[in-house]
C-alpha cells in the first residue's frame, strides 16, 4: 500500500509521459510509482513516501521479530 499519495495522472501516450516527466524533471524529492492503466495506459502516482524506504522498513521489522 502507498501512503501519502498526493497527485494521480493518468498518461495514454509517450508524449504525455515526456511532457510529464519534463514538468516533474526539477522536483526536490519526488516520489512516484507507474502503475499500468486501461488499453495500454499509465497511471502516474505521487506519493509523500519512498516506497524503497517502506520496503526495506518494513523487512527490518519482520527480520527483528
Amino acid at each position: 500500500m502507498i501512503t501519502g499519495i498526493t497527485k494521480v495522472a493518468h498518461i495514454t501516450t509517450k508524449q504525455d509521459m515526456s511532457r510529464w516527466t519534463r514538468a516533474h524533471a526539477d522536483a526536490p524529492g519526488i516520489t512516484w510509482s507507474v502503475f499500468p492503466g486501461p488499453g495500454g495506459t499509465m497511471i502516474i502516482v505521487e506519493h509523500a513516501e519512498d516506497r524503497c524506504s517502506l520496503n526495506r522498513a518494513k523487512a527490518s521489522a519482520e527480520t527483528a521479530a
